[in-house]
């Protein structure tokens, strides 16, 4: 019978349109998911082919997910309660059928039909790689097995578990708002396991809690490199194996639940027992005649109806099941998401009210928006659902007052959820010791996301009001909704055109929302009465009595057109037209506004047409004093004053060239040379850029005179964010803001895909490291190589202006505060401005003053950051040679640009890198330390020494400074606790060398790869002292820093590389360790590492171990295609004991093992019971799979 059932069922669906439609939607989503820009969200560009294997895995996936939940609930979710809706389960369920037989069957002829709506995703993808405009060389040649592998890998069995879940809470539920509110239960899961997946520690649990298998396959090609991405296949393996299994079993588990729960009958069990009454005891009332009545319709009465019917439709929603489930979930995870937030490396942060806000995201979001998108439907059809619209529709209410009604109704609803979200921050904040609640804040936020969530509202209104079908309304909103996150691709970027657009900056706790609330009120406006008149729209055309054709609501709408209502309308027309006109003015007339694509079109403009004056040969900027006046208040800021220019080269100079700051905002008052010259101004409109013509040449060696006077000055509100260092408090400039000499190549178009789009060559990050004209020139500027510096900052009274050098003196005139700051010896052309209201900590430490300009409230890790300038002080003077200035200062700006910057003995901070963070000295790496230590090495690595502008550059800078960071880091930390430190930076580098879109360098060549002279410089750096001793690899630091300090570079002018580095390091280097500079800085060397067994067996007088591991060494290129190499080198082997009293293991042997490739045997002798056995134990070596290095040790008798 069940195959009967399952027929019927096949066949009725086969006969909907619904079905073709959706079949439709997942060929046409794929299909433009392949063939247009969006393809650029999934990890293709450069070398990684648009076609590659793992990105059709990706793409696959996701729709499995997003259009999966979807049609699968229109297809499962209803199964069964179809026949509830067309009142046939009477028909069914007084036939001789088996329960199995009816959920069977239903269940199999709605998921064949399913699997083959999914079909439509692969097959969308594979047509669009036919299309003529697709570009040859970003795809590789055609394989079908590429497609249709994941459609069988996930795509179906993400299939059968959202059928099993969507069929079992329609079938047990038999309501269609159930369908809707479980797939929550989904989202949260994924949104754990993303939440999880960011925490290193817990990777491989958010694969196994991921339902849909995304995270667990992402997990097992996390580290895939660009060969593999392309050609790879995903195989059911590790833990996208184990995921599969768990989840396809718990699938199975709620089908079994369901068929034992699901009861053949035409009614539910009611939940809560009625109440009984006695038969016969009823009140008699005397009949005192009819009542007269004498109905009133004025304001007051209007209003009167209003509030009532508010609070009546309030408290049907706030009563609502599936609304107190949505609320529970929400705050369930706000509550976890609070808790749970980690910083930096997984520190701990401040539980700040803004820290409240960022955690309620997804609630005041996801929650909001799809409650929203549910109640909005529900309210419209709340009098039809219960039958009794005719009845009410009969009387003389208004309905625009029962709409407004309902429409309030739904905003009470919010606010008492919002209230409840404030409520819950305060008591997390307080739970976790934090008493500073910002009442204020908490209002402003989430009212700002209130007013977000009210014009969705009136959209919602309008659109079940005119579509006047419930499902229909909800999907057209869910679509309208994702569209809208469409627009970026399809190149809509204007806020005007863009509904709901309204969007505030990251909270700073200095600088607060900054000046984005102008654009975001006016933004607000705008939409709000876009928003009204829609509304009004849909009081016109609601639904009353019988009347339900649009066609019919308009002329009847139009019979009903009143005065107020025309006023009404006129208002809010007016309103939204002046309003848009006001924000045009903005973006448009006061502001420049480009598209992204008039952006790139305009640096490639760029390019084409002043490449040529690349390698002119220009002076160097030798001297710089400059005014500089800031009005934070207004965002402007003027500079004033001259650079002295050398012309240090041997040959003579005809043309100076400079390049303004190419912003509309910045206006040149005069430039003008000390020698005569002619301006050409072709290129000045479009490119900001001035070429003067000297009439005598500048010879070899003589100088001359560059004054100049700026005014920057921003005008009204732009459509982005606009500028985020100018701003009310915190203000951070640096020289990029004022002129430089020639051509600035950092203006070109950087992606291969974007510059063959405009007719460009691909384009080399960096010169290669023998070039001489890169080594004659530093790497972060080609403007000057030391300068002698002098600036005095004008800011306001309440301020305290910052710059590189000493302070000279400071006054005060018209309300305004004066700095001149004036360096005693020749720096590097790298200087700040900055300016902020500041509290301030100083300390003397061995001659040299230490200051750290803070945020008031912002004494959490002050001392912290000041004893890492103390320590660093002491080892870097030790070990690399003398601090060379006579004070160090540190000074916060807001979190917007979320990075710390070392200048000359000035170090601008973000205030999220260290100076909100809750270290817990038990758990947390301390980051406030770290960071504080990597800047100030910067003042060795970086302004004492500098590389050549060519390949491995950033080796030289960034590389040392991570070094010498975690090395201070060591002597405050046991091996133990440095190895969670070196797992994230060996998690960082394998997961940048996979998302690496061109090729991977070796670190020595380094092309401006964070992943690289960061993660992998420190790494590696790290482990090369651990082989040869720290000692010696300090001693070669040492030296390549005084042969190529930057005071003996300015007068030779060659800049040293990576090769001298080298030099020195091979020389402190053992001859049989020769293979690690080889392996670790000159090439791409990976390991696999592995603890085959570890077996224990009791002697006398201790344990011995017998240790199997294997080991595994591989040379990869730069796109990852790798060949084994044979090896006999030395590796560390540990033994764990018992847990220390905080739960952490504990290192009882930890000593260096010669260990082959391939299987070896180890006999290791302890005198306590070792646990844990493990290769490599503490990550000193690049190992792809950790977590295979430890092994549980198994005692033999």
């Amino acid at each position: 019978m069940w195959f009967e059932i399952m027929k019927f069922e096949f066949r009725y669906r086969k006969k909907r349109p619904a079905v073709y439609l959706y079949f439709l939607t997942a060929v046409l989503v794929g299909f433009t998911l392949v063939t247009t820009d969006a393809i650029k969200y999934f990890g293709t560009g450069g070398q990684i082919k648009e076609n590659a294997s793992l990105v059709i895995f990706k793409l696959e996936a996701i729709l499995s997910y997003i259009l999966g939940i979807f049609i699968t609930s229109a297809i499962m979710g209803v199964a069964v309660i179809r026949d509830f809706e067309h009142r046939t389960e009477a028909i069914f369920f007084t036939t001789p059928i088996s329960k199995f037989d009816y959920l069977f069957g239903r269940f199999a002829g709605s998921f064949i039909i399913l699997i083959l709506i999914l079909t439509g995703i692969p097959l969308g993808l594979m047509i669009g790689e036919f299309m003529p405009w697709r570009e040859s060389d970003r795809l590789q040649a055609f394989s079908i097995f590429r497609y249709w592998s994941p459609y069988f890998k996930i795509v179906i069995p993400n299939g059968f578990i959202l059928a099993s879940v969507f069929f079992a809470s329609g079938a047990l539920s038999r309501k269609m708002l159930v369908i809707f509110v479980q797939g929550i239960a989904f989202f949260l899961l994924y949104q754990i396991s993303n939440t999880l997946f960011g925490q290193l520690d817990n990777k491989e649990l958010a694969a196994l809690l991921d339902p849909l298998g995304i995270k667990a396959m992402s997990y097992e090609t996390r580290y895939w490199s660009i060969v593999q991405q392309n050609t790879g296949n995903v195989t059911y393996s590790g833990y996208f194996l184990k995921n599969r299994l768990l989840w396809t079993a718990v699938s199975v588990g709620i089908l079994i639940l369901t068929y034992y729960t699901f009861k053949l009958s035409q009614v539910l069990n009611p939940i809560v027992k009625k109440k009984t009454g006695t038969a016969g005891k009823h009140k008699e009332y005397a009949d005192n005649g009819i009542p007269e009545v004498h109905p009133v319709f004025n304001r007051i009465s209007g209003l009167r109806s209003l509030q009532t019917m508010t609070f009546f439709y309030f408290r049907i929603i706030i009563k609502d099941l599936p609304f107190r489930a949505l609320c529970i979930c929400g705050l369930a995870w706000f509550v976890y998401s609070a808790t749970s937030v980690k910083g930096w490396y997984g520190t701990s942060i401040i539980p700040g009210t803004s820290v409240m806000i960022n955690a309620s995201a997804i609630l005041t979001g996801f929650f909001s928006y799809i409650i929203m998108v549910i109640y909005c439907g529900d309210l419209i059809w709340k009098e039809r659902d219960v039958r009794i619209n005719l009845i009410k529709d009969a009387t003389p209410s208004s309905s625009g007052i029962s709409l407004l009604g309902k429409y309030f109704a739904l905003v009470l609803a919010f606010c008492s959820l919002y209230v409840s979200v404030i409520f819950t921050g305060v008591f997390l904040q307080a739970v976790q010791g934090n008493y500073q609640f910002e009442w204020i804040l908490y209002i402003k936020s989430l009212g700002f996301g209130l007013l977000s969530l009210m014009l969705w509202m009136l959209l919602g209104f309008f659109v079940h009001t005119i579509v006047n079908n419930k499902f229909a309304g909800h999907g057209i909103m869910i679509a309208f909704f994702i569209i809208l996150t469409l627009f970026e691709l399809i190149g809509i970027h204007h806020k005007l055109l863009t509904f709901d657009s309204a969007s505030l900056t990251e909270y700073s706790e200095m600088n607060g929302f900054g000046h984005s609330v102008i654009s975001f009120s006016w933004l607000n406006l705008y939409w709000l009465s876009f928003a009204l008149i829609l509304f009004g729209l849909a009081a016109l055309l609601a639904v009353r009595g019988s009347e339900e054709l649009l066609s019919r609501r308009i002329k009847v709408g139009n019979d009903q057109l009143s005065r107020p209502f025309i006023v009404f309308f006129l208002a809010a027309l007016i309103l939204f037209v002046s309003s848009g006109f006001y924000i045009y003015y903005n973006t448009n007339v006061l502001n420049k506004y480009e598209s992204g694509e008039q952006q790139n079109e305009t640096q490639a403009n760029f390019e084409k047409k002043l490449k040529g004056f690349e390698k002119l040969n220009q002076p160097k900027i030798t001297n710089v004093k400059l005014n500089v006046e800031l009005y934070p208040k207004s965002r402007q800021f003027s500079a004033e004053g001259f650079f002295i220019l050398r012309n240090k080269s041997k040959k003579p100079i005809d043309q100076i060239h400079i390049q303004c700051f190419p912003s509309d905002d910045m206006t040149p008052e005069y430039m003008k040379l000390s020698q005569a010259s002619k301006l050409d101004s072709r290129f000045v409109k479009d490119f900001h850029y001035y070429i003067y013509h000297l009439a005598r040449p500048l010879l070899p060696d003589d100088s001359l005179k560059f004054s100049f006077s700026l005014k920057y000055d921003t005008k009204g509100f732009r459509n982005d964010k606009g500028d985020m260092r100018v701003v009310y408090n915190g203000t951070f400039l640096d020289q990029n803001y004022l002129p430089t000499l020639g051509y600035n190549e950092e203006y070109e178009l950087s992606t291969d895909d974007d510059r063959k789009k405009y007719g460009l060559k691909p384009k080399e990050r960096m010169m290669v490291r023998e070039n001489p004209i890169g080594k004659s020139r530093s790497y972060t500027t080609d403007d000057a190589d030391l300068i002698n510096f002098e600036m005095t900052i004008g800011t306001e009274a309440d301020q305290t202006a910052l710059a590189p050098g000493y302070l000279q003196k400071t006054r005060e005139k018209d309300g305004r505060k004066y700095f001149t700051y004036k360096m005693d010896t020749p720096i590097k052309y790298f200087y700040s401005i900055v300016s902020g209201k500041y509290e301030v900590k100083k300390e003397v430490y061995k001659g040299i003053s230490l200051e750290i300009y803070h945020h008031p409230d912002h004494t959490y890790n002050i001392e912290r950051m000041m004893n890492a300038m103390k320590d660093a002080l002491d080892y870097y003077q030790q070990a690399f040679g003398p601090y060379q200035h006579r004070q160090l200062r540190i000074m916060e700006f807001p979190r917007y640009l979320g990075f710390a910057q070392s200048f000359a003995n000035t170090i601008p901070f973000g205030e999220n890198m260290g100076f909100v963070m809750k270290i817990d000295d038990q758990k947390d790496i301390d980051m406030p330390y770290f960071v504080t230590a990597h800047e100030i090495a910067h003042q060795w690595w970086g302004h004492q020494v500098t590389g050549a502008d060519v390949r491995g550059a950033a080796m030289l800078s960034e590389s040392l400074a991570e070094y010498s960071a975690l090395m201070l880091m060591g002597k405050h930390y046991p091996k133990e606790k440095m190895q969670e430190f070196l797992k994230y930076e060996l998690d960082d580098y394998l997961s940048g060398r996979a998302n690496e879109h061109k090729k991977e360098m070796p670190l020595d060549l380094v092309e401006g790869q964070s992943y690289i002279h960061y993660n992998k410089g420190s790494h590696v750096l790290y482990a090369l002292q651990d082989y040869i001793g720290e000692k010696k690899l300090n001693s070669a630091l040492m030296n390549f820093l005084q042969k190529w300090n930057n005071l003996k570079v300015d007068k030779s002018g060659i800049y040293p590389t990576t090769a001298d580095l080298t030099r020195e390091l091979r020389a402190v280097t053992p001859d049989t360790l020769q293979y690690l500079i080889t392996d670790f800085i000159e090439n791409i060397t990976l390991y696999e590492n592995k603890v085959d067994e570890a077996n224990v067996i009791q002697r006398k007088g201790g344990f011995e171990v017998d240790l199997k591991a294997t080991f595994s060494k591989i040379r990869a290129d730069s796109v990852g295609n790798e060949k084994p190499l044979k090896a006999s080198e030395w590796v560390w082997v540990g033994l764990y004991g018992k847990p220390a009293k905080d739960g952490k293991d504990q290192l009882i042997y930890y000593r260096r093992h010669r260990v082959n490739t391939g299987s070896n045997s180890l006999k290791i002798f302890v005198k306590e019971e070792p646990l844990k056995a493990g290769i490599d134990p503490l990550n000193i070596l690049i190992d792809r799979h950790t977590i295979d290095n430890l092994k549980l040790t198994e005692k033999m008798q």
